[in-house]
């Protein structure tokens, strides 16, 4: 999986296998053990979390958001990939830009 290309529309993302996650409260908690960091994640990260738990294209993610808050495309695209490529860089979820069948 390619780590180091910018995330796109038809990028396939899921979490990374060494990630542990746990939830407290309201926030999802995302933890890199090898690392020693913790990522605490609101309730909408937190459920973009959920929906990668298998590889899933960048765009399903933004289509399932967008029938659960009211949110245009173009919005959520952005604010998907934003997200999505600040846990690429800290190692949180595997990127992958193979074309899809």
């Amino acid at each position: 999986m390619d780590q180091l290309a910018n995330i796109h529309s038809g990028s396939i993302v899921q979490r990374a296998k060494e990630v542990l996650f746990s939830r407290l409260d309201d926030e999802l908690l995302a933890i890199d053990a090898q690392a020693g960091f913790c990522y605490a994640m609101n309730d909408t990260a937190g459920r973009v979390w959920d929906l990668i738990a298998t590889p899933t294209p960048v765009d399903a993610v933004c289509a399932r958001l967008r029938e659960e808050y009211a949110v245009d495309e173009a919005t959520c695209l952005g604010e998907v990939i934003a997200l999505l490529q600040e846990w690429c860089e800290a190692g949180l979820i595997e990127v992958s830009h193979e074309a899809r069948e």
